[in-house]
């Protein structure tokens, strides 16, 4: 370890109350020991210190939890052992003092230098044209070839995340790319225009190409010192771009270096068709000089579109517009103004007949309330297909829908939007909008297509949290009686379950919408129908459907004992002990399934309390005794009705008396066993 870890170490002021964190039994967290210089858009960074290695420094980012991390790709980035790439080194999850409530913890090997910016506000040293070209550029071309293998992107290619690996070398190494979705911390700056309109969390994975254009913007940067569009506001900079195209709005009024026109023409190209591939960086690096890349400019109209006060001259602009104000847009679309515009005056015959295609199909996911705003998002993808989903106030792309939910999920913000997208069929629509179909498109439209049927299924297991764990298989449970505890696995909400069943104040029930769509999302083996028999009218069912769901995750995942989880269950199984009707056999089952709670394994309380050969015969007993009453009943009347009318003799009657108490005798004592079976 270094000086100057060990001194951050000795110098922590609150180190003595603040005991180091362990993770996994690898690596220890100094929560006492924050690290402000390398904190991250997906949460702030700590000391830490992995077991096995005494060689180099280490830092943990903990997780804030208001998105998800990349989980997924966290082995990918393990894997690369790449060395302008910060390495990822361990993760997991951690009990984290400062919060008092479980975090996830991603662990880096520690850079030594500084970033290279620290904000792009700042104003720096601008880099020579050679360090760029030898150093900088191949050095990151090797890393985005690296992921593109590896089938992942990076997503934070930018100025503020890239480091001098050490003061002396003048290496450089990329930061952080998975403490959070890809593009969420990516200023707009750095996004390609599509990108860009889309809100951070609603990015999706994206392309090694959005990365290669977040290259082209950060070596522009680099090499001038500065961010070309510094000062000005971020919508205004996406406006640019989409009115000028990104290489001329950034390089207006700047002087380039002449060594690097031409890649930063093709690296920042907006037509990702057009944008230079990794093989053609690769092959400008090795002398090879490529045909130049002309700024695609959008297509404008003889005249503009007048809508919300503007002046719009191209589709884009006018469909940003639109999504803004959807209200106002409605009756602009009904009235054919626009239709008018694109035929007149854009001459574009094939946009005009896919607005109108747009129109006619939104009705679908039916009539109500939210009619205009369905035929609005349709009709701005129409007029930008490339741009993303934007329904009431959200924009995102189709694949980035996941981490959109999961974060408002996450803050507590409204869910329905997303919920109304799907059922819409919103990202069907925007893949037939595409006139660059790719391969990736056909899984998305399947994928879409599954989770509205899981979405039109409103019963316990299915419904808006199915589709947060279908769409984001990391992302931790959300029911309220776990958050805190950061839940990724079947194991995990087993035991904190039963940490929660310890607590005075566990609540009323363990099986909540949130629980029963995590299991459901991670177990695909277990019974759907379990799942329908949550929302059963008879307690009984339900009762016995929630032992049966955690039954089936403890024999496949465990814990093997989970003891203060059965007595929770035992406390709330009196629904199902009242299946019985004979009260000695419940009495004998309650005491019983309080004994086997003991031993923590919920199959004996199934077993005990859903037992079929069981309840045959209890019902059996109890079917048995309501005859025999029966009987009995009948020849009390008979009896009755032979004394009434006369008959013989005193003796007689004195013998029919006699009879009649003692069948009554029988039949109260009959009647005394029904009501005990019965309780």
């Amino acid at each position: 370890m270094s000086m100057a870890a060990t001194a951050e170490f000795a110098s922590a002021p609150d180190a003595p109350a603040a005991a180091p964190v362990d993770l996994g039994g690898r690596c220890d967290i100094m929560p006492g020991s924050p690290l402000p210089d390398l904190d991250s858009p997906g949460g702030e960074a700590f000391v830490a210190r992995v077991r096995r290695d005494r060689k180099s420094d280490q830092f943990a980012i903990i997780v804030d939890g208001r998105v998800p991390a990349r989980i997924e790709a966290l082995p990918a980035f393990r894997g690369m052992e790449h060395p302008n790439v910060l390495r990822v080194l361990d993760w997991g999850t951690v009990d984290w003092p400062l919060e008092d409530r479980r975090r996830f913890a991603i662990v880096f090997e520690r850079p030594a230098g500084r970033r290279l910016m620290e904000s792009l506000d700042d104003v720096r040293e601008p880099l020579p044209d050679d360090v760029i070209v030898r150093g900088l550029l191949p050095a990151m071309l090797s890393v985005l070839r690296d992921m593109n293998m590896r089938g992942v992107t990076s997503g934070a290619l930018r100025p503020t995340n890239l480091f001098f690996r050490d003061p002396a070398s003048g290496g450089i190494v990329l930061g952080d790319c998975v403490s959070s979705p890809a593009g969420y911390g990516q200023p707009l700056l750095l996004e390609t225009i599509e990108r860009g309109m889309a809100q951070p969390s609603g990015r999706g994975p994206g392309l090694i190409s959005d990365d290669l254009y977040a290259l082209g913007v950060t070596l522009l940067i680099l090499s001038l010192g500065r961010n070309p569009l510094r000062g000005m506001e971020e919508d205004a900079a996406l406006r640019a771009k989409m009115d000028k195209g990104t290489y001329p709005a950034l390089t207006a009024g700047v002087r380039v270096p002449q060594s690097l026109i031409e890649p930063l023409r093709g690296l920042m190209a907006d037509d990702g068709k057009q944008r230079w591939s990794l093989s053609d960086l690769e092959m400008w690096l090795q002398g090879r000089r490529l045909s130049p890349k002309q700024p695609q400019v959008p297509r404008r109209g003889a005249r503009p579109f007048e809508f919300g006060g503007d002046e719009h001259w191209h589709c884009r602009a006018l469909a940003r517009g639109m999504a803004a104000n959807p209200a106002a847009a409605a009756p602009v679309i009904e009235r054919g103004d626009l239709d008018k515009w694109l035929r007149r005056s854009l001459g574009d015959e094939a946009r005009a007949d896919l607005v109108q295609n747009a129109i006619d199909s939104a009705s679908i996911g039916g009539r109500g309330s939210n009619q205009e705003d369905r035929t609005v998002a349709r009709v701005v993808t129409a007029l930008d297909p490339p741009a993303p989903l934007r329904y009431r106030g959200i924009a995102v792309m189709p694949d980035g829908v996941g981490t959109a939910l999961a974060e408002a999920v996450c803050t507590g913000a409204s869910v329905q939007p997303l919920a109304e997208l799907i059922l819409a069929q919103l990202p069907m629509f925007w893949v037939s909008c595409q006139t660059d179909f790719r391969a990736e498109h056909v899984p998305l439209v399947q994928l879409f297509d599954l989770q509205r049927t899981l979405l039109e299924h409103t019963g316990p297991g299915f419904g808006i949290e199915r589709l947060l764990y279908e769409l984001n298989p990391a992302c931790p449970c959300q029911s309220p009686l776990v958050r805190d505890q950061h839940v990724l696995t079947m194991a995990e909400l087993m035991a904190a379950l039963n940490t929660v069943a310890a607590r005075p104040a566990r609540g009323r029930d363990p099986m909540d919408r949130h629980i029963a769509a995590f299991i459901a999302a991670q177990h695909k083996k277990i019974n759907d129908q379990f799942f329908t028999a949550l929302t059963s009218a008879d307690p009984a069912r339900r009762m016995t459907a929630t032992l049966r769901i955690l039954a089936e995750v403890q024999n496949r995942f465990g814990p093997a004992n989970l003891p203060q989880l059965c007595d929770w269950l035992v406390s709330m199984m009196e629904p199902a002990f009242k299946r019985f009707k004979h009260r000695p056999t419940r009495e004998k089952l309650k005491e019983e399934a309080r004994l086997l709670a003991r031993e923590g394994v919920i199959e004996k309380l199934v077993r005990l309390v859903d037992n079929p050969d069981a309840i045959r015969h209890d019902d059996k007993g109890f079917l048995m005794a309501i005859r025999q009453h029966e009987a009995l009943t009948k020849e009390i009347h008979r009896l009755e009705a032979r004394i009434r009318t006369g008959g013989s003799a005193a003796e007689g009657t004195g013998r029919r008396v006699a009879a009649v108490i003692s069948n009554l005798l029988a039949m109260g004592g009959l009647i005394l066993t029904v009501v005990m079976m019965a309780g």
